[in-house]
């Protein structure tokens, strides 16, 4: 279920910075925090006496990998304005998913955007709950000492991955959300194979 955008918006909703775009990553930060908005509101209702389960299930919905899914169900992707070659990685993905949300407050408001969230995000809970679990959110809720720290050096970050104040891994990215990605799955892939 895709809402037409108005032009002007559609341009910053959908011209990447390859292309000259200026405002997607700002469309994408305000798209972010209401998607965030509308969770918590929906998670609240539900789990109102222990907000930790809230918090979980908050991290699943709103992870990169469960946007980028629907962003891709939407085909968004086919709608981006960019300039040679692009990986269409997760992280990509959930940007337009993100600043496309923000369109649709921009254009209709609140309540549409609200309406839309709910086919789109919130009808498929069960599912991505199920398929998505992330591996920063499943370390966080298994390792609530754990602690990913994130140092910008030169044209990328160092990121590092500490349980009870000791390393554990450290590795370099270009992107920092993604980095947080890949040192978790590292963890994990890593124990999954030692323990068999």
């Amino acid at each position: 279920m895709k809402i037409e955008l108005n032009l002007q918006t559609r341009d910053r909703v959908f011209r990447h910075s390859s292309a000259g775009g200026k405002f997607q990553r700002i469309y994408a930060f305000i798209g972010d925090s209401l998607i965030d908005l509308y969770l918590r509101q929906k998670l609240f209702q539900i789990y109102f006496d222990d907000l930790k389960y809230a918090s979980i299930e908050r991290g699943i919905l709103a992870s990169k990998r469960s946007l980028s899914y629907i962003s891709k169900e939407l085909s968004l992707h086919e709608e981006l304005i960019y300039s040679g070659n692009i990986n269409f990685s997760d992280y990509l993905l959930a940007t337009i998913f993100e600043a496309y949300c923000c369109g649709i407050y921009f254009d209709y408001g609140f309540e549409k955007l609200f309406k839309f969230l709910e086919s789109v995000l919130w009808s498929k809970r069960e599912f991505l709950l199920s398929n998505f679990d992330d591996f920063v959110s499943k370390l966080k809720r298994e390792y609530p000492s754990s602690k990913i720290k994130i140092e910008k050096i030169e044209n990328e970050y160092k990121i590092s991955l500490f349980i009870d104040s000791n390393l554990i891994f450290e590795i370099r990215h270009k992107n920092k959300e993604e980095g947080k990605y890949e040192i978790a799955k590292k963890f994990y892939l890593e124990n999954t194979l030692s323990n068999k």
